[in-house]
């Protein structure tokens, strides 16, 4: 009896964690969903600043094997977003798009989209990265790649930009974050850019999204298009691995990245001497 019930225990353990799609048919076992669990985001919602861009990944998803890097997605977090700056969308976009308290505004292959934070916290992998209070220039950009981009640019977001090549400070959230929160809620509804074409914004893919909101900073940023190799294509792109490498800082990873992949990507030192420039400045 009590070895029929271990069966039976072992059998109901396993069939709890079948997934099944009734279209097409297709079923899956999967007995650890999500490794960003509650009392994750529970903590990171708490830490969370608008400004904030977020990078996420998966350990199963078929598309993250073709996205070069350790992640593979990212997003901006922009806090409250009011129902009346999203009424301007026609009604089957904007029945799709989260407004409250805690809104990320990313790009999928349903176009740019905002939704809910707790929504964009389920994956496998999270890391937030923030910008310092204040920014100033830590790269100079080939001159040849001013053209695309600086194109289109505010004339606030390009006096940024100037200033910022200059060698002046920018208080990043009394006169950044104001130009980079209307740029990127400008873009909700956009459809998602399929090519991957970094010079043309008419559509957007992930990363294209963060960079087009926060060309202005490029400057300090130092975030540009590198050829890398995207569904057995090289392209010119920017891997979501580029914001991880960036001169962010690192405001919160989750306990489930692995620490030898994070560390590759930005040395502990890299993140101790941003500390310390935090506090001189």
């Amino acid at each position: 009896m009590a070895k029929g019930r271990g069966l039976l225990q072992r059998f109901l353990t396993v069939f709890g964690d079948i997934k099944v799609f009734r279209w097409p048919l297709f079923m899956i076992y999967d007995p650890g969903s999500y490794r960003v669990k509650g009392q994750h985001m529970r903590e990171v919602m708490s830490r969370v600043q608008p400004g904030d861009i977020l990078v996420r990944r998966y350990d199963q998803y078929l598309d993250g094997h073709f996205i070069p890097g350790y992640f593979s997605h990212v997003g901006m977090y922009v806090g409250k977003v009011e129902p009346r700056e999203v009424a301007a969308l026609s009604p089957q976009f904007r029945e799709n798009f989260g407004t409250g308290e805690q809104t990320v505004v990313h790009a999928i292959a349903e176009g740019v989209l905002a939704e809910d934070f707790l929504n964009f916290c389920r994956c496998d992998g999270l890391v937030v990265l923030r910008f310092p209070e204040l920014l100033r220039r830590t790269w100079t950009q080939p001159r040849e790649l001013e053209p695309a981009l600086l194109a289109g640019l505010s004339a606030g977001e390009l006096d940024l930009y100037a200033r910022l090549q200059q060698g002046d400070a920018v208080d990043f959230a009394k006169e950044a974050w104001p130009l980079i929160r209307r740029a990127v809620l400008a873009k909700l509804g956009t459809g998602y850019d399929f090519e991957f074409d970094f010079r043309d914004f008419s559509e957007l893919s992930c990363s294209e999204l963060v960079f087009y909101a926060t060309r202005c900073l490029a400057p300090f940023l130092g975030v540009m298009p590198e050829e890398e190799r995207v569904l057995f294509l090289r392209r010119q792109v920017i891997a979501p691995d580029a914001f991880v490498r960036s001169a962010l800082e690192l405001a919160w990873k989750s306990p489930s990245l692995a620490p030898a992949r994070l560390e590759a990507l930005r040395p502990a030192a890299q993140d101790a001497a941003a500390q310390s420039a935090a506090r001189a400045a």
